[in-house]
């Protein structure tokens, strides 16, 4: 509206210029022209910064209709292995099940259980998943060891705990990612409750492996499902894999 405006007022000061020229006679003939040029000049020069203000505001506008679209984008991967927050983890991990063709749905009567995951339809084998928000959550005197007892059926059951926790740890100074484990005493402690824990990086690990080398997840969860309990490294399937071939 403001360019418009001044464009405007150019425009009628050149036609007054000429309208001077043509009626004014002596020193007005002169001055009134050289007036309305030199105003035309300077309502050039204030067009152009207004028009520089515009597309600066514009600019600024733009960047930061971008960074709110960027935050509501929901980005599973930086959330699995960034965040400590439990809904947040269990969102972006159910995310890349599916992502996988895996059958992942909500547990209709166990709500300890934050998803049940299964390789298909027809599958007979449960995997009732628990997500924590940081590897150092477990201990012996962790509330949720009874409930979750109760789902689990052991190696080679119907039904088996899997439990993945976020072991990301935020370093401001580096900048870069670090990762922790499960601590030996909670490896014991698993083992001897013969349940299965995962770290989530190992997760992505196993989601990449499956994403960009066509391995099946399925043999993933066999892996799972026969595990006597502990925490499950990608490198047993490796070691499975090169024992199979």
């Amino acid at each position: 509206m403001k360019q418009k405006t001044l464009l405007l007022f150019q425009l009628f000061l050149a036609v007054f210029a000429v309208y001077a020229v043509l009626k004014y006679s002596g020193n007005q003939r002169l001055y009134v022209p050289l007036t309305c040029l030199l105003t035309m000049f300077l309502v050039g020069k204030v067009e152009t910064a207004v028009t520089e203000k515009d597309k600066k505001e514009e600019k600024r506008r733009a960047k930061a209709g971008k960074g709110a679209e960027e935050k509501r984008t929901f980005k599973p991967v930086d959330c699995l292995l960034k965040s400590k927050n439990v809904l947040l983890l269990t969102d972006a991990i159910h995310h890349l099940l599916n992502d996988l063709g895996l059958k992942v749905s909500r547990s209709p009567d166990q709500s300890v259980i934050d998803r049940l995951i299964r390789a298909s339809d027809t599958s007979q084998v449960t995997f009732g998943l628990k997500v924590l928000s940081d590897v150092g959550e477990l201990s012996e005197n962790w509330d949720s060891w009874g409930e979750l007892s109760q789902f689990d059926t052991g190696k080679g059951g119907e039904k088996r705990l899997l439990l993945i926790g976020s072991n990301s740890i935020h370093d401001e100074e580096d900048g870069k990612p670090q990762f922790s484990d499960f601590s030996a005493n909670v490896q014991s402690l698993l083992s001897s409750k013969s349940i299965v824990a995962m770290t989530t990086l190992t997760f992505y690990k196993i989601y990449l492996l499956c994403q960009k080398k066509s391995v099946d997840p399925s043999a993933i969860l066999n892996l799972i499902q026969r595990h006597p309990g502990g925490v499950f490294r990608l490198e047993q399937y490796m070691k499975s894999s090169s024992q199979a071939a």
